[in-house]
């Protein structure tokens, strides 16, 4: 953002140098990040005369000329095509450094003749896009005047960085207003005389907004009559020193009021507007619009435009339309000024791909209560260098309950967080100073109305930042010195980190797991894979990165799928991080309210090849019973307890059949087992893909079994199998938990070593076979004690799931 040290001088009365300013705006939060002193720029350029113009002896192209430039008179080497004896030109002395270009006007022979200086073009300059010869000046110019005087641009421009919460100090009225409040004076808007000889601007055009939550205020201002034509010199000047190209006067000098008054203002031709009409409404979708100067872009119906009787003129806050811009013919003009909802331009503006003056400044919000006086300033002026008729009244459409934001002050609040004690007295005037009007005080607190173009100021917290940067912050003393109380420790376990964390995550990278990390933000496509209502962020950076994930799985199946792509398609990850779940609760009074839990998730994954590939060692791919094998080495690594694995419905939209819940303490806690091939087509993944998802609790609040030294007994073993025919719905680990409750104390293991399904033995039927295993420690079992134990085994399994011994 560009601002003239000049402009700000004739706004409010100071006379700091451009140095000191920069220091003043730097300490109330607005960078100078450049300060380009005009004057210098051009030092040693003049308005000369070419005396004469000789062909050069050496040289086909070029000439040399005699110019005179007030103080002297040298011989230049020329090879403009343009240059004649007789013209004003600018002239560059030796010592002058050329802008575009950046190098030093020095004495130097050319084909055998000594040139002392350069006759320039305005492209050289970096005042114009002519680049076809010299710049030839009119013939009154004074020779020998410096080129800044000449060109009315003896200024000084300050470079300014304006975070997004401050767009009041996107304009020379914002700056000026902190310089006032500095110096505690008041700043007055310019004042300005607008001849009003045409009729109501309702006579010519009617407006309707019908997206109000959109448009909370629409002003439409009639010029009739105007004479279009090229800016005068001093607008096309001021305009090109902010970095601005001159168009044609009624758009120079909607630019110019934008940056006086940070009120983006658009001007339509009147004429062009069909039916007489302009509508305030959201585009249809698959709407297509060209905009000014660009291509045809396509429209939904979440972009707000301005439309005619007929269609869309323009996207509002954004950018008019090629069908209605101001040209050469206009003589009636439309004004518009207005105030659209920032988030709505800041999301049209991304989805169209078009950034614009305008649209920076709607995104961050203008002034509500300064929209009419930016339609009036800009006619006032148009109205100077074009004439026409301004219609005798606006059309003024506004939000009849908008209301300025009043915001409460404790002044014992404010000097805890300031660190220093500032009077209350001293903190009203700073307020006044900064033009928050005074609604309410008495000796704890004040209550103030916020300016409408503080669009910043919401809560208590930014009033005080107000006060303490006033005060200034070179007058507050740092305090480096803390009390810290080592008695006490740390009440909330919740905020320690988990014990049990570092240690899982070396347990997975020793077995040949890598770690992943990937963003807490994801895309609400997925997220809605895993939960129906999620914490939505309110100012996301686009909408790939607008939802908190409700789950880890939509982050490392995106890691999977990047893999992939790339070639690496031998996969075992994992990842430790949180997942977010949305909750309501219900108050006393049955006022219902959302609040958030944050978990955190631990998720493993395979896919692709077991191993690396060896050419003694045949490939195999990773299946169910490799993710299971982890899940299994992992409880018997930390010895967790009260888990059991069970097949029932949670999450069947993400795993497919061949999966098992963890339950932990009767509650499902997790999952294990193959991803649904329809999951896996959505993140575009094509291999199968084996995940285990457990929460947190299952893990780090779980009751460890301890482990403790069993001595090898030196006794022999009996092996005994037993087999049962039991209905096919029938799962084994039930049927082994019922043999190992009645086994006895001398049973020692059970293996499932076959199962079989098949006409032999009934279609509605299923063969479980286990190996027991018999062993005490302290002598030879007889027959008697191992057959007492399966004769209980056989009773308790027949007789719970109504199974029948097979005898083998």
């Amino acid at each position: 953002m560009l601002i003239s040290y000049n402009r700000l001088k004739e706004l409010i009365d100071f006379d700091y140098t451009p140095s000191e300013l920069d220091n003043i705006l730097t300490m109330m939060g607005i960078e100078v990040e450049a300060i380009i002193n005009y004057k210098e720029k051009y030092n040693n350029f003049y308005v000369g005369e070419v005396l004469s113009k000789e062909a050069h002896p050496q040289a086909d192209k070029l000439s040399l000329c005699e110019v005179n430039f007030g103080v002297g008179q040298k011989t230049v080497v020329c090879g403009a095509p343009n240059v004649a004896a007789g013209q004003k030109i600018m002239y560059a002395s030796t010592g002058a450094i050329v802008p575009n270009g950046g190098f030093k006007i020095e004495k130097r022979k050319i084909r055998g003749i000594e040139s002392e200086g350069m006759i320039c073009s305005q492209s050289e300059l970096d005042l114009g896009e002519d680049t076809g010869g010299i710049w030839v000046l009119p013939s009154d110019a004074q020779v020998g005047q410096p080129l800044t005087e000449f060109c009315n641009i003896d200024d000084v421009i300050l470079e300014i960085s304006v975070t997004p919460n401050r767009p009041d100090c996107l304009n020379h009225f914002g700056i000026a207003r902190l310089i006032a409040a500095y110096k505690n004076e008041k700043f007055n808007r310019p004042t300005f005389t607008l001849e009003r000889t045409g009729e109501d601007s309702s006579k010519d055009v009617s407006i309707e907004v019908q997206s109000e939550e959109l448009c909370s205020r629409y002003v439409g201002l009639v010029i009739k009559g105007i004479k279009q034509q090229a800016s005068p010199d001093w607008l096309q000047n001021k305009i090109k020193m902010l970095g601005l190209r001159p168009v044609n006067a009624v758009v120079d000098v909607t630019n110019y009021v934008m940056y006086e008054t940070g009120q983006p203002l658009h001007a339509f031709d009147l004429d062009k507007i069909k039916g007489g009409k302009v509508i305030i409404k959201t585009a249809r979708d698959g709407e297509k619009f060209t905009p000014l100067n660009d291509k045809e872009r396509q429209l939904d119906s979440s972009m707000l435009m301005i439309c005619d009787g007929e269609r869309s003129i323009a996207i509002a806050g954004v950018m008019g339309g090629a069908n209605s811009e101001i040209d050469d013919n206009t003589q009636n003009i439309l004004i518009e000024s207005a105030y659209f909802n920032p988030q709505s331009v800041r999301r049209t503006a991304k989805k169209v791909g078009l950034s614009t003056d305008a649209s920076y400044r709607f995104e961050r919000g203008v002034d509500y209560s300064a929209v009419p006086y930016a339609a009036e300033y800009a006619a006032s002026l148009i109205n100077q260098i074009c004439g026409g008729k301004v219609a005798s009244s606006a059309i003024d459409l506004q939000d009849a309950n908008f209301k300025a934001n009043e915001v409460e002050m404790r002044f014992e609040k404010a000097n805890k967080l300031i660190g220093i004690d500032v009077t209350p007295e001293r903190i009203i005037d700073i307020m006044k100073s900064l033009e928050f009007e005074i609604v309410a005080q008495d000796a704890e607190k004040i209550r103030v109305k916020v300016p409408t173009y503080r669009v910043d100021i919401a809560y208590e917290v930014d009033l005080i930042e107000e006060v303490a940067i006033m005060y200034n912050y070179d007058n507050i003393q740092p305090e480096f010195s803390t009390n810290i109380n080592f008695s006490n420790s740390l009440s909330n376990s919740q905020l320690l980190m988990p014990k049990m964390r570092a240690k899982v995550r070396n347990y997975l990278v020793q077995n040949g797991f890598t770690e992943v990390l990937t963003q807490n933000i994801i895309d609400p496509t997925s997220a809605k894979l895993f939960a129906d209502e999620c914490v939505v962020l309110s100012n996301p950076l686009g909408e790939e990165m607008s939802v908190m994930r409700p789950s880890l799985i939509p982050s490392i199946l995106k890691t999977i799928e990047r893999n992939i792509r790339h070639g690496n398609t031998n996969l075992h990850i994992f990842e430790i991080g949180k997942n977010f779940e949305l909750k309501k609760s219900t108050d006393k009074d049955g006022k219902e309210s959302s609040y958030f839990n944050e978990n955190e998730e631990i998720v493993i994954a395979l896919s692709g090849s077991i191993a690396p590939f060896d050419w003694n060692d045949k490939e195999r791919q990773v299946d169910y019973y490799d993710i299971k094998g982890v899940l299994e080495d992992f409880i018997d690594k930390f010895g967790i307890t009260s888990v059991k694995f069970k097949k029932d419905d949670y999450l069947k939209d993400i795993f497919s059949a061949n999966a098992l819940t963890i339950h932990f303490r009767g509650k499902p806690e997790g999952k294990f087992g193959e991803v649904s091939k329809k999951l896996l087509k959505q993140f575009g993944i094509e291999k199968p893909v084996y995940l285990i998802t457990l929460k947190r609790e299952a893990v780090y609040t779980a009751k460890l079994s301890q482990s403790k030294y069993l001595g090898v007994s030196q006794f022999p073993a009996v092996k005994r199998d037993v087999g049962f025919i039991l209905p096919k719905a029938t799962e084994a680990e039930p049927v082994r938990a019922a043999i190992a409750k009645v086994g006895g104390k001398y049973l020692n293991e059970i293996e499932i070593f076959d199962i079989f399904v098949g006409e032999k033995i009934g279609l509605e039927n299923k063969y479980i076979a286990f190996a027991l295993t018999y062993l005490a420690p302290d002598k030879t079992l007889t027959d008697q004690e191992v057959d007492d134990s399966i004769k209980a085994i056989i009773a308790a399994v027949e007789k719970q799931f109504n199974a029948k011994l097979r005898d083998f």
